[in-house]
């Protein structure tokens, strides 16, 4: 466990973002593989690969939602703990566990009941719903492990046990490249097999973030009871408030690839779509580094905040 209040902040940031970039770098990497293994599929792997492609803004914009109330509950939860205010660490902890339960759901169904005229809207032919819809199903199945995964380890992070979020997401991305030749090329299932590896990888993460903040971390989560949902309205407000910058971001980036995918739709069809899909993981590779290092920095920047050591702050921003 890191200590925020001592050593020096080089070393702590170093502590908190390496183990994150590994992370990063990972779960990056078992996408790409995702996509190679799509694109392999005999005869029809470009299709495949540029009929997923649509389904990618549909899961950023699920993963930005987990990223609004984790990025944004995280943040207060460390200035709290710098504090030493326990309660209130632990119930904007379990606030942002409560709006990512409710989300999750309510993201599932609208998702469920809308797939196939949000794919259409998204640029999708009839020949590529064939790929893209069963695709996007499936995934679906998987939102709330996939919120929990990525929504909820900021809060390990921000507790210090930086190698424990680290492992979290090793759990998913080695489970997902070991699964994914299974269900696409040993049991014959094609996209459907790319997707349930992908969920089961999803489900295996979360069990795994679970587990620790309910029974090994310092704060541990829990579901809101009855009579704290109502005062839990103040707390939602500040994540939401402290979170929306960064949604707008993965919104907007998730707005521009489905322009881009409808115009190259139109333009290609769906062989320019999963040029662009490759782009997109060439992009993101590039992205990874700055974001694990910001991310690294965020829980001991707001740690100092709320523990009013100034001086450690401005030599995390400096630094």
């Amino acid at each position: 466990q890191i200590d925020f209040e001592n050593g020096k902040i080089t070393d702590n940031i170093l502590r908190a973002s390496v183990p994150m970039l590994v992370a990063e770098v990972l779960s990056l990497l078992y996408n790409i593989v995702d996509r190679i293994y799509i694109a392999r599929i005999p005869d029809v792997g470009t299709t495949a690969l540029g009929s997923v492609g649509l389904c990618f803004p549909i899961i950023t914009i699920i993963l930005a939602f987990s990223n609004l109330f984790g990025s944004g509950g995280a943040p207060l939860f460390s200035i709290e703990r710098g504090r030493k205010d326990n309660r209130e660490a632990s119930m904007i902890m379990n606030t942002s566990f409560f709006l990512i339960c409710v989300c999750s759901l309510i993201l599932m169904a609208v998702g469920m009941i809308f797939a196939k005229p949000i794919l259409i809207l998204f640029g999708s032919s009839e020949s590529g719903l064939v790929y893209a819809y069963p695709y996007l199903m499936i995934y679906l199945i998987g939102t709330f492990p996939s919120m929990v995964s990525t929504g909820m380890n900021p809060f390990i992070n921000a507790q210090g046990y930086a190698t424990t979020g680290m492992i979290s997401v090793v759990i998913g991305a080695v489970a997902n490249l070991i699964l994914d030749p299974i269900f696409i090329f040993a049991f014959g299932m094609g996209i459907r097999g790319a997707a349930i590896a992908t969920v089961i990888s999803q489900i295996l993460s979360a069990a795994f973030v679970l587990h620790f903040l309910l029974c090994k971390a310092e704060y541990k989560v829990r579901l809101l009871h009855r009579e704290e949902i109502r005062a839990s309205s103040k707390y939602a407000k500040n994540i939401i408030s402290l979170g929306t910058a960064g949604f707008i971001m993965q919104l907007t980036n998730s707005l521009v690839t489905i322009c881009c995918n409808h115009v190259l739709s139109v333009t290609g069809g769906t062989l320019y779509i999963s040029v662009m899909t490759i782009i997109s993981s060439v992009r993101q590779v590039v992205e990874t580094p700055i974001y694990a290092i910001t991310e690294g920095s965020s829980p001991i920047i707001s740690y100092n905040y709320g523990a009013h050591r100034y001086k450690r702050v401005k030599q995390a921003a400096v630094t």
